[in-house]
């Protein structure tokens, strides 16, 4: 790898040697000038810096030089560079979303040159986008694929404070969490999901440039955020082989050079308690800047357990260090920490067949009988860290690195059957080590070919232990008899012994065990090498042509094991053939492995009309890599990559100003469609949830965006997916498939949602703001088996966040309302105890209110 890497730095020196940008006068970045006489005949270069009226820089501003075929944007810092420019008299225009357009003539000398912009906001405006969806920073307008952000100010306005709340503003997204460390991440009908600790998402999640490859660590506290990129449609060639059908990057606030923080606390339904700061400090002005930021977040559950305790609650307790090094004016350092733990009721699990020990089967009345009362929990803890570094050739063209390790660790016990029976008591414990390194060179050559060519090392230790303990008892009645688990009283019925019946053989009459343990262990090895380019080239002013290609090796090693541990042996173990064990027969240790070599592209034409409206076409392909799993009969499985080709095509526009407009309409084939099965078979032994091959798949459809100012302080939005996602009906041998005509899960066909932002001078010193926001799913299923009962009719929720503003000292005090109508919605169905026949299902969550109090502090008495 260390070869490796030093042959790149070696051809990316000569790549940029041999396009001329290794003169002094060439990079914008050197603190030397040559003199004047030693460039006669040179070509010009331009730079500068562009911030707005406070003197904040501006990241992402298109800076392009009227009637050239050239352009840039500016990068992180407000900085762009522009070389081989013809000497003599250009105009050159600085513009972007919500600030006024500036155009400027200059006469170009025949060295380098500097011209920096003062943008002014427009009166009425849109706040301005910038992304590093194309690893580079650019306007949303610019980046020529289906892409949603979600700013820092739209997640405060709207208190967005969980993961399902963030999903209901970008079209095609949904973001299911039931508890604290498994989030599902569907995008555009396909599930991010791991069975196994060899299974790698299709929807890849970035924290800070870097992926998390498991969900369990995923599920991060939305504090302190920059903004959130949500790129739907494959994304191998940038966001690495995880991305088949997108991406979803988290950024968090960088360390400036200012003295400023916030502080908020709050309080609401449920025993809701929150508090949660940041504080930025520069060390050394204009070189060393730390950012420290941290939140703790409780609400007791929402449900009531009848056997003590509440489930469905949360307790998160998170932190984030964050340092910016400038050493020179080529140099930037970044180190950043993150801490994460919860530790939090566990899921309510609950069955509508059965009643409560309080005689109820209505789950909306927030009320379950859980056996194991406070024993049951979800949480995770999270430990990690990157180092990000950048050499800066000149503002827009740089070599970079990306070292991160992370440590993740989850655990969660539940009831597997949703009633008072000791039938089903599980555990889940899971972790996982991981290191990355990423070296990419970020180019801009002659402002016209622009992109990104690197490789990467990703390697990950994961392991996984399933912990059975049922009750024979009452696991007996659910084997013979499911529908006389649960008395009308609430109470279990259980059975001492198996029925005294000829049939059964020897076994008859047999005593059944009180007690009794047994553990399902993986271990899996898991690692990749990666190549990859992306570019963008300028065939003409108007039209662009980007493209991209990432090949990568991955291999895969999964170690099984299966014990008896502890209690007495199973009696139905005799029934099931895995004795002494019921559902995981004995395996005292088996594994295997395989490779996988890919190769995955990109390639696409945009149109720009002219900086405000354009239009785009990609054709991309994706994949999921190959799975390796073990049945609970311990046999050995490897379910083939699954790959899906897309074609999307779209319009984006910003009409007058204030108008922003982004229409996608897409087409995705799968084949080795790989869904996700309970599998219940007393004949063989196996009682699974696997992965298995569903054969192909189409999907298609549309999305809009739709941001627009109305007036001064009044800014609407809304958008709209349509989705129609569906097993084909045959596979590629002709043969009918299993899930003919199904909908994926967890897809509904419409979904859209609406808001308002708007604000307005009480005084000269007290500003009032109100954001109401509604979003609406229509009919989905649960699984892809699209079992009738496990499915969720449409519904909508209706949130609001008010509040008012002190200028001088800056001081917010809002009030929320989330699920104001009271809408009752479940969020998970099946689950475990779809094995034997008696579903369970997770209640959403019931109306809450809440206030909170921000103070805003800042070094300069006037912000």
């Amino acid at each position: 790898m260390r070869t490796t890497i030093h042959i790149l730095i070696f051809l990316i020196t000569g790549i940029h040697a041999s396009f001329g940008k290794t003169t002094k006068a060439d990079r914008g970045l050197s603190e030397t000038r040559e003199s004047p006489e030693s460039q006669i005949g040179a070509f010009a270069s331009l730079h500068g810096r562009i911030t707005d009226s406070d003197a904040n820089a501006i990241q992402g501003v298109s800076i392009v030089i009227l009637g050239e075929e050239r352009g840039v944007n500016s990068n992180g810092s407000g900085a762009y560079f522009l070389d081989k420019l013809p000497s003599g008299k250009v105009s050159v225009q600085a513009s972007i979303m919500g600030y006024e357009t500036q155009t400027v003539q200059i006469v170009l000398r025949p060295e380098e040159n500097e011209l920096n912009f003062s943008l002014e906001k427009e009166v009425v405006y849109l706040n301005s986008v910038t992304v590093v969806a194309q690893k580079r920073e650019q306007q949303i307008l610019d980046v020529p694929t289906a892409i949603s952000v979600v700013g820092s100010d739209f997640i405060v306005r709207n208190n967005i404070v969980d993961l399902p709340q963030l999903s209901e503003f970008v079209p095609g997204l949904i973001i299911n969490e039931q508890g604290a460390n498994r989030p599902s991440f569907i995008i555009r009908g396909l599930t991010s999901e791991e069975v196994s600790p060899s299974a790698q998402p299709r929807v890849s999640v970035y924290f800070n440039s870097v992926p998390i490859n498991r969900s369990s660590g995923a599920s991060v506290s939305l504090f302190d955020m920059e903004r959130v990129e949500v790129l739907k449609g494959p994304q191998n060639t940038l966001f690495g082989r995880g991305s088949e059908i997108g991406a979803i990057h988290f950024i968090s606030k960088s360390p400036k050079n200012s003295t400023e923080g916030y502080l908020t606390a709050g309080f609401g339904s449920y025993n809701q308690k929150e508090i949660r700061g940041a504080v930025n400090v520069p060390i050394i002005n204009n070189k060393l800047f730390v950012r420290a930021s941290g939140i703790y977040d409780y609400r007791d559950g929402y449900v009531d357990n009848t056997f003590g305790g509440t489930l469905n609650g949360k307790n998160t307790t998170a932190g984030r260090l964050s340092f910016r090094y400038l050493p020179s004016k080529n140099h930037q350092l970044d180190l950043v920490m993150n801490y994460q733990h919860d530790d939090t009721p566990g899921i309510a699990f609950m069955s509508k067949q059965f009643p409560n020990t309080l005689g109820d089967t209505d789950i909306f009345q927030y009320r379950a009988s859980l056996e194991q009362g406070n024993n049951l929990q979800t949480g995770k803890n999270i430990v990690d860290g990157t180092l990000s570094y950048r050499y800066f050739f000149n503002e827009n063209t740089f070599l970079s690195s990306i070292t991160s390790f992370r440590n993740v660790s989850s655990s969660s016990r539940w009831d597997g059957d949703g009633t008072a029976a000791p039938a089903i008591d599980m555990w889940d414990d899971a972790g996982a080590d991981q290191f990355y390194q990423e070296i990419r060179y970020n180019y801009a050559v002659n402002s016209r070919l622009i992109g990104s060519a690197g490789i990467s090392y990703w390697h990950e230790n994961a392991n996984q232990t399933y912990w059975f303990s049922p009750n024979e008892q009452s696991m007996a009645v659910l084997f013979f008899s499911p529908e006389y688990l649960i008395m009308p009283d609430g109470q279990p019925l259980l059975i001492p012994a198996l029925p005294d019946d000829p049939n059964l053989g020897p076994i008859a009459g047999m005593p059944l065990a009180v007690f009794h343990k047994e553990n399902n262990f993986s271990d899996a090895i898991n690692y990749a090498s990666e190549v990859f380019v992306d570019l963008t080239y300028s065939l003409t002013d108007n039209l662009f042509m980007n493209g991209g290609l990432r090949g990568a090796y991955e291999n895969f090693y999964l170690k099984n094991q299966a014990s008896f541990s502890d209690g007495s042996p199973s009696t139905l173990g005799f029934l099931t053939g895995n004795y002494p064990n019921l559902f995981f027969k004995v395996n005292p240790g088996d594994s295997i492995s395989d490779d996988d070599l890919s190769l995955n592209g990109q390639i696409g034409l945009q149109y720009k009309f002219n900086e405000k409206q354009n239009v785009f076409v990609n054709y991309s392909n994706g994949r999921r890599p190959i799975v390796l799993q073990f049945t609970s009969a311990g046999t050995p499985e490897i379910i083939p990559s699954e790959q899906v080709d897309n074609i999307d095509a779209g319009i984006k526009s910003l009409i007058f100003g204030k108008v922003y407009v982004d229409l996608v309409a897409f087409y995705q084939k799968y084949n080795n469609f790989q869904t996700r099965a309970w599998i219940a078979d007393s004949e063989s032994g196996e009682f699974d949830y696997k992965t298995l091959d569903g054969g192909r798949a189409t999907s298609y459809g549309s999305e809009i965006t739709v941001n627009a100012s109305i007036l001064k302080g009044v800014n609407v939005y809304g958008n709209y997916a349509f989705l129609n996602a569906t097993f084909d009906d045959t596979n590629e041998a002709g043969q009918e498939q299993e899930y003919a005509g199904n909908y994926f899960r967890l897809s509904p066909k419409h979904s859209f949602a609406l808001g308002i932002n708007a604000q307005t001078n009480l005084t000269s010193k007290i500003v009032a703001f109100v954001t109401p926001s509604y979003g609406y799913k229509s009919h989905f299923f649960f699984e892809d088996a699209n079992s009738p009962g496990l499915e969720q009719p449409g519904f909508g929720l209706l949130n609001v966040n008010l509040g008012f503003e002190l200028t001088k000292p800056k001081l917010i005090l809002s009030f929320y309302g989330t699920n104001l109508l009271n809408e009752q919605y479940i969020i998970s169905a099946g689950n475990t105890g779809s094995l034997f026949g008696v579903p369970t299902f997770v209640p959403g969550p019931p109306r809450m209110f809440g206030a909170k109090l921000t103070w805003v502090f800042h070094s300069n008495p006037d912000n």
